[in-house]
C-alpha cells in the first residue's frame, strides 16, 4: 500500500474536525460525571475555575474512530499500539478519577508496555549487527526488552510531567507528531504515515481548547496516552539513514524537550531532597519564565527548541556516524549546561 497524500490530508480533516467535536460535547458533559481539575486541589495549581479533564477521552475517541474508519486498526503493530494505548488511557482516567499512588500508576505503564512488546512493537539495538555492542543470545532479547520498557516509561512520564501549562505537551506532541508523518513519508511507511496523522488532527483538535487559556486540559489519561502513543511510534520507525550508528539517538532529540524537563525536574528534586512524584512550580517553563519570560513565550520557547531538535535529528539520519554522533555529544553538553543554569540558585 502507497501512502497517498490526498488521504492523509482526508485523514488530518477528519481527525481535526472529530476531535473538535468530541473536545466540545465533552465540556457538557465532564461536570456531570465529576472529571474536572478543581484549583483548590493543590497549591501549585494556577487556574481559577474547575477545568475539564478531557483531552485524552478525545484523544483516544479520535483514535478509535478515525482507525475503524480509515481500516488501520486491523493493521499490525497498529493495533497493538491501539490496544496498549488504550489501557494506559484507562489508568490515566482512573487517575484523574481517583488520583492514585505512583506505584498504582507505574503499575498501569508497565501492564501497556508488556502489552506492546507482546503485539511486536519493541527496540530491537542489541540484535542489530550494525551497533557496536553485540551480547548475543539470549541477552540481546532481554536487554532490548528491558530497554523498550524504559524508553516507554520515560516518555510517559516525561509528557506527564511536562503538561503543567497550557498548550505545552499537547504542542510538543503535534510537533512530534508531525516529525514522525514527515520521516514516515519519507521512508515508505504507510500505515505509520496515517497513523501520525491522525495524531496530528487529533491533537490540532484539543490544542484548540487546551492553549492558554485553556477550556479543557489532558490530564493524565491525556499527557500518558499521548507520551505512550509517540515513543511506540519511535520504536516503529525505520529511518532510511546512512547506518543505524547515524540514527539510533534520533528518538531522544524528537523527545529532546520533555527529556529534558524529566531530568531536570528528577534531578533537582533528589538534590534538595524533596519527593520527585509531587507536583511542583519547578519545570522548565517556570525557572524560564522566574528569569523574564512570560510563560507563554516561556511554552512558544520550548516548541521552537523542539522543532530544531526534531529538525538537526532529521538531518542527522543522512550523515556518517561519526558526524551524527559528534552533533549528538553536542547537543547533550549543551543540556548539560543548560541544567546547571536553570537550576543555579532555584528555590
Amino acid at each position: 500500500m502507497t501512502i497517498q497524500l490526498p488521504i492523509l490530508f482526508q485523514i488530518i480533516l477528519f481527525s481535526s474536525i472529530v476531535g473538535l467535536i468530541f473536545a466540545y460535547i465533552s465540556l457538557q458533559v465532564a461536570p456531570k460525571f465529576g472529571l474536572m481539575d478543581d484549583p483548590r486541589s493543590a497549591e501549585h495549581k494556577v487556574h481559577k475555575v474547575p477545568i475539564p479533564l478531557t483531552g485524552g477521552t478525545v484523544i483516544i475517541m479520535v483514535i478509535w474512530f478515525a482507525t475503524f474508519l480509515f481500516d488501520l486498526s486491523s493493521e499490525n503493530p497498529i493495533k497493538g499500539i491501539i490496544l496498549a494505548s488504550t489501557i494506559i488511557y484507562l489508568f490515566g482516567l482512573w487517575d484523574d478519577v481517583k488520583h492514585l499512588s505512583p506505584s498504582i500508576k507505574l503499575i498501569g505503564q508497565f501492564f501497556g508496555a508488556f502489552l506492546l512488546i507482546q503485539n511486536g512493537v519493541q527496540i530491537h539495538l542489541f540484535d542489530s549487527p550494525e551497533f557496536f555492542i553485540q551480547p548475543g543470545a539470549p541477552w540481546d532479547n532481554i536487554l532490548n526488552i528491558s530497554l523498550t520498557l524504559f524508553w516507554v516509561i520515560a516518555i510517559v512520564n516525561a509528557f506527564n510531567l511536562i503538561d503543567s501549562f497550557d498548550g505545552l505537551a499537547v504542542g510538543l506532541s503535534a510537533l512530534s507528531a508531525s516529525f514522525f508523518l514527515a520521516i514516515s513519508i519519507a521512508s515508505g511507511q504507510t500505515e505509520m504515515a496515517y497513523f501520525s496523522a491522525i495524531i496530528l488532527g487529533g491533537t490540532f483538535a484539543v490544542y484548540f481548547y487546551n492553549s492558554h487559556p485553556a477550556k479543557l486540559f489532558l490530564g493524565d489519561s491525556g499527557a500518558q496516552t499521548l507520551g505512550f502513543i509517540l515513543a511506540s511510534m519511535a520504536i516503529l520507525y525505520r529511518p532510511n539513514a546512512e547506518s543505524q550508528l547515524s540514527s539510533w539517538f534520533v528518538p531522544a532529540l524528537v523527545f529532546g524537550v520533555p527529556l529534558f524537563d524529566l531530568c531536570l525536574v528528577f534531578f533537582s528534586r533528589l538534590r534538595r531532597k524533596k519527593k520527585v512524584h509531587s507536583a511542583s512550580k519547578d519545570h522548565t517553563y517556570h525557572r524560564l519564565a522566574q528569569r523574564g519570560l512570560d510563560l507563554d513565550r516561556a511554552v512558544l520557547l520550548m516548541h521552537g527548541v523542539s522543532l530544531i531538535l526534531s529538525v538537526i535529528g532529521y538531518l542527522c539520519l543522512t550523515l556518517p556516524a561519526i558526524w551524527a554522533n559528534s552533533i549528538f555529544l553536542l547537543l547533550m553538553g549543551i543540556a548539560v549546561f543548560a541544567f546547571f543554569i536553570l537550576d543555579k540558585n532555584y528555590e
